[in-house]
């Protein structure tokens, strides 16, 4: 984030390949742990069934809704 201009810009990480829940989640959480703004998600998430979906985007809702230092680790029901 230093080198975005000291903060000053947003970072928004580009999708990768489908994974797990887990997976992905632990990728989100590096993500906002590092003060990164966002990730591209689609294809984790339309690749799944609607409740299932709904259910990953609620966790990672969760995780980015958080301070950064005080993220807890949401876990899927």
């Amino acid at each position: 984030m230093q080198c975005t201009f000291n903060g000053r810009r947003i970072v928004i990480f580009s999708g990768g390949e489908t994974n797990s829940d887990d997976a992905l989640l632990n990728e989100i959480r590096a993500i906002h742990a590092g003060h990164g703004f966002g990730s591209i998600i689609g294809r984790n998430s339309f690749q799944r069934s609607k409740p299932d979906a709904l259910r990953l985007l609620n966790a990672i809702m969760d995780i980015y809704n958080t301070h950064p230092s005080h993220a807890p680790i949401p876990v899927l029901k």
